[in-house]
């Protein structure tokens, strides 16, 4: 079994992820990313969208913002190991539209784009569509992406890349190094304050 579908049978180009031991080590490999980052599957024009979108998603507050904890390389990794051809050309064509759509609102120079830019972008262009990343696989062959379906696309590895990092779900989220080791039926608010657990 070759890499991308072993990769691809975690869950994620399904909807569901799986917090398997490969899923995990395979998010935490962009975990030394340096901060000049150079995309592998993405153009650096496209990269530094993604970079912007996914910090918007996922601000800095008293937690990391996604790109601090490396979620734009992971979600390019992502679609040039997991993604099959015709996914990748999809998601490129969406791609090549939401810069284009950026340039003519917003500002010809991505690298003067405004986060609050970046914010009206997703309240123009991120809109519940029937066709979603939750019910079907990333792409259907000879389907295009629209541009609110790939927003839709990147929030939702976004949050989930986000929740699976070492980071997150050790310090943030309730986290149990040796699950079961609660006894007896006890609320969430008695077993973990009412976070949510880590996996």
């Amino acid at each position: 079994m070759n890499r991308r579908n072993a990769l691809k049978k975690l869950g994620l180009g399904t909807g569901i992820v799986v917090a398997t031991p490969p899923f995990i080590s395979f998010l935490q490999s962009c975990s030394n990313e340096t901060t000049l980052w150079q995309p592998k599957f993405l153009t650096t024009e496209e990269g530094h969208v993604l970079k912007a979108i996914t910090d918007v998603i996922i601000p800095k507050t008293d937690t990391p913002s996604a790109s601090e904890l490396n979620i734009p390389q992971f979600i390019d990794m992502y679609i040039d190991d997991v993604s099959e051809l015709d996914e990748q050309k999809n998601i490129k064509d969406a791609f090549i539209r939401l810069i284009n759509t950026i340039k003519s609102d917003y500002n010809d120079n991505i690298n003067s784009v405004t986060e609050k830019q970046y914010k009206m972008l997703l309240d123009k262009h991120m809109l519940i569509e029937k066709y979603t990343l939750l019910k079907e696989p990333l792409s259907e062959k000879n389907k295009p992406i629209s541009i609110s379906n790939l927003l839709n696309i990147i929030k939702w590895i976004s949050i989930n890349a986000y929740r699976t990092t070492k980071l997150i779900g050790e310090t943030i989220l309730a986290y149990d190094p040796i699950p079961g080791s609660q006894k007896g039926c006890i609320s969430l608010e008695e077993a973990t304050g009412g976070k949510a657990w880590s996996l």
